[in-house]
């Protein structure tokens, strides 16, 4: 007698044995999915760097060297295409280095939470002057015509002959100064913590005028052309100033705090806030031509070569947007927030990371 009941428990066996391998192999399929489009995004970079010192690095380049200054108290220097040692001894000091420094010829001119300005040779790492403020010097120093123009918290902006370190002149700009200057023709332009764009006379360090803004000034100023600057501010404007018809301003709404060094390639302008917000603009008009969301807190860049601009993220991310549409062209995954500087060189994207390590990663193609 055919046992009907064992066959049919055999059969519903058979089958709940299919479902569960089939169900495995779709959750292997997509696990191996998941890691190779991950093992895609977090490729390794071409060279790294951690110095010894802990930090956050911010850094310039100058003739395929990387010159970076970390936030623990150390200035080196980095050959950029490969990070090998590039000559310069360590330079420390107690205090912080908390933004990049300017370099030309053989020298390097820094600021530093210490209240000075440090003047230090690039071949050899030695101290060449110092200059000492009333306030701690977070502004990148600007090199100008043998001069060094750098702010500092004290409110003063400061003219320095780059060979002396002796003062030319300094002018009281009425707040704090975090971030560089830019000098526009005759004109150099800063921005201070209390909220207003100052116009100062290139060569006597006159105070021409004041243009108030909505919130603080903690981007850098960017020279335009001879007569226009822009400059990032906390109300969420890039403002593009005319330095003889400052009254007359103009400004990019892109929200959140601009504090990132802005793009100015051909007649576009390239902007992105902390919330996440990446736009181009046209530089002579301030008309908006597109706007990218990208859903995370941006902390480094701005950096661009012909077809992208390049963000680094909080969450240690690197995004390639493509400059004609805006578009995410790429997206790296380094592991570590990116929050120092983010420039070209060598044809390399160099990243500076909150562990303190330096990398490159190869350019999309």
């Amino acid at each position: 007698m055919v046992d009907y009941r064992s066959r049919w428990q055999s059969r519903r066996q058979r089958k709940t044995r299919l479902r569960w391998s089939i169900a495995a192999g779709v959750v292997v399929f997509v696990a191996a999915v998941v890691l190779l489009f991950s093992a895609r995004g977090r490729r390794a970079p071409l060279w790294s760097y951690r110095p010894l010192i802990a930090g956050v690095p911010h850094f310039t380049v100058s003739d395929g060297k990387l010159f970076a200054a970390w936030s623990g108290g150390l200035v080196q220097a980095l050959v950029a295409a490969n990070g090998s040692d590039a000559g310069l001894l360590d330079y420390r000091r107690p205090f912080a280095f908390g933004a990049p420094p300017a370099v030309a010829a053989d020298m390097l001119v820094v600021g530093s939470d210490d209240c000075q300005i440090h003047a230090v040779c690039t071949e050899t790492g030695n101290p060449l002057w110092k200059y000492e403020t009333r306030g701690p010097v977070r502004a990148t120093p600007v090199i100008d015509q043998g001069q060094a123009l750098v702010g500092s918290a004290d409110g003063h902006l400061y003219c320095l002959d780059l060979p002396s370190g002796v003062v030319v002149w300094k002018t009281e700009c009425g707040g704090a100064i975090n971030a560089a200057a830019a000098v526009a023709g005759q004109v150099v332009v800063v921005g201070t913590v209390e909220g207003r764009l100052v116009g100062v006379d290139r060569g006597s360090g006159e105070r021409l005028w004041t243009l108030p803004v909505g919130a603080a000034v903690l981007g850098p100023a960017l020279a335009i052309d001879h007569n226009t600057v822009t400059v990032g501010c906390d109300d969420g404007n890039q403002y593009i100033v005319n330095v003889n018809r400052y009254q007359s301003s103009r400004a990019v709404a892109v929200g959140g705090l601009l504090r990132l060094p802005p793009v100015v390639a051909g007649d576009r302008l390239y902007i992105a806030g902390d919330t996440g917000t990446v736009v181009a603009a046209t530089v002579t008009g301030g008309e908006l031509l597109w706007q990218r969301e990208l859903g995370q807190t941006v902390t480094a860049g701005l950096a661009a070569d012909d077809k992208y601009v390049y963000v680094g993220t909080l969450s240690g991310q690197i995004f390639a947007v493509r400059r004609e549409n805006g578009k995410v062209r790429r997206r790296w995954q380094v592991g570590s927030p990116v929050i120092g500087s983010l420039v070209i060189a060598d044809e390399l994207l160099i990243a500076g990371l909150g562990d303190g390590r330096v990398i490159a990663l190869s350019l999309p193609r």
